[in-house]
C-alpha cells in the first residue's frame, strides 16, 4: 500500500554519478500516484480535476517526483503541483520535471504556464517565470 511506497521512496538515494536525465517521466497508473509526496502535515492534499495532466518521475522503478498541470483556457495552463522526493532535490530533477510540464502544455496548444506565486518562487523565477499579480507566469517563446 501507500505506507510501503513511502519507505521505498525514502530508501532510494541517487549516487554521485546521478543525472536528472536518468529519471524517466510517465503517465502514472492509479496505484503509482505518490500521495506521500503530495501530502504534508500542514497542507491539504491537492484535488486533481479529471482533466488534470499528472505525470510521475521514476528512478530505478521508484517514484521520485510528480507534477500536474491543468488547462485554464485553450492557451493557458496552470502548474497545480510539482514535488520531488527529498533525496532527489537540488539534483536537477525539479527543473527536468518543469521542462517536461512546459513541453506537455505546449503539446496541448498552451502558450503559457501559470503557477501559484506563494510556492517555489525562487525556483520558478530562476526558470524564467515572471510575477503577474499573485501568480507567476511563463510565456512560451514561439519557434
Amino acid at each position: 500500500g501507500a505506507r510501503q511506497s513511502v519507505v521505498a521512496v525514502l530508501a532510494i538515494r541517487p549516487g554521485a554519478d546521478f543525472s536528472a536525465t536518468d529519471v524517466r517521466v510517465y503517465r502514472p497508473y492509479r496505484d503509482e500516484i505518490p500521495w506521500e509526496l503530495l501530502s504534508s502535515e500542514d497542507e491539504l492534499l491537492p484535488e486533481f480535476a479529471d482533466d488534470s495532466l499528472l505525470r510521475i518521475a521514476k528512478f530505478e522503478d521508484e517514484v521520485v517526483g510528480v507534477y500536474a498541470i491543468q488547462a485554464e483556457s485553450a492557451l493557458s495552463f496552470r502548474l497545480q503541483v510539482l514535488v520531488v522526493a527529498g533525496a532527489f532535490r537540488r539534483r536537477g530533477v525539479g527543473r527536468w520535471l518543469l521542462g517536461h510540464a512546459i513541453g506537455l502544455a505546449e503539446s496541448k496548444g498552451g502558450r503559457e504556464l501559470i503557477a501559484d506565486g506563494n510556492k517555489g518562487r525562487a525556483f520558478l523565477a530562476a526558470a524564467g517565470f515572471e510575477v503577474r499579480g499573485k501568480d507567476l507566469l511563463l510565456a512560451f517563446t514561439p519557434e
